[in-house]
């Protein structure tokens, strides 16, 4: 009897809500969606966490199979191209290192954005939850990846003994920029992903170009003359934002100024596009 009256509550509850939202303009439709799915952030934080661990479930090591493959990938790379660059080894690792790590949690997360919507298909079709309690956790979990990896750098700093500095610090906005930047990212390719599905594949493709497109393995003044084409690359402005503080550098202010651009269109972007189609996600995924 307490279940079933519990049940009726729930979805008296739910059915208000979708009446209140029926009647919003779609952007404050949205602005209830982001403001429900904010309080909801015990949810998303605990299926992001259930996420990681049913990854790797039953492994002894779990996550920090992460740490070992990018330690394994850095090192691997940074013999390799030092070699072929000729460069010092001991400022070569750690530019890669840094480069690499702050990569792939872009490139995971830009992927994985495409699958926002549809890997979560059960649960968008079984009961009513807020679009963005999905964005977040999708979020939230390619975060906790990029922790994971980011300790695979601590190796590479007590072997070269680099001494830490203040300007460290400076890498605290930069991760933050890239955190920012993944929201509206995530939810846009999520929403166009679910409707075309042909969309994940050549987000992949693209990302797979992109690596070698920008200054990650290489240094943006090898180009020479042709050095605006990576200043015209905000992915390699999201990198410098980290890299260089942990490089002992205060990133460019025109790095600072393409990063916030970026981030500005993406959100003027996003939120039209998820405010006119978040209730047609359940019927594309």
């Amino acid at each position: 009897m307490t279940v079933e009256i519990s049940s009726s509550m729930a979805t008296a509850r739910i059915d208000r809500r979708h009446l209140r939202d029926t009647e919003l303009t779609p952007l404050r439709a949205l602005g209830s969606d982001v403001a429900d799915g904010m309080r909801s952030w015990r949810a998303w934080l605990a299926l992001a966490m259930m996420d990681t661990k049913h990854k790797y479930r039953r492994s002894v090591l779990g996550p920090f199979w992460i740490t070992i493959s990018m330690f394994v990938l850095i090192l691997g790379i940074g013999l390799l191209y030092s070699q072929l660059f000729r460069m010092n080894l001991r400022e070569y690792l750690p530019y890669i290192a840094l480069g690499d790590i702050v990569w792939i949690y872009i490139s995971t997360t830009v992927q994985e954005g495409c699958t926002t919507f549809t890997a979560s298909e059960n649960l968008i079709r079984s009961m009513r939850l807020p679009a963005t309690l999905h964005v977040m956790r999708l979020v939230t979990r390619t975060f906790v990846v990029f922790l994971h990896g980011a300790v695979a750098y601590i190796p590479f700093a007590i072997y070269l003994k680099i001494q830490p500095e203040l300007v460290w610090f400076l890498a605290l906005p930069g991760i933050f920029a890239i955190l920012l930047a993944t929201i509206p990212i995530t939810a846009l390719f999520g929403v166009m992903a679910a409707r075309f599905r042909d969309l994940q594949p050549a987000i992949a493709n693209f990302m797979q170009l992109g690596f070698f497109m920008t200054p990650i393995i290489w240094k943006a003044d090898m180009l020479g003359p042709h050095r605006w084409v990576a200043d015209f690359n905000p992915l390699y402005h999201f990198i410098q934002l980290v890299r260089d503080p942990l490089m002992g550098n205060v990133p460019p202010d025109h790095s600072y100024w393409v990063v916030g651009v970026f981030i500005v269109l993406a959100y003027l972007i996003a939120i039209p596009v998820l405010a006119r189609s978040r209730h047609k996600i359940s019927f594309w995924v």
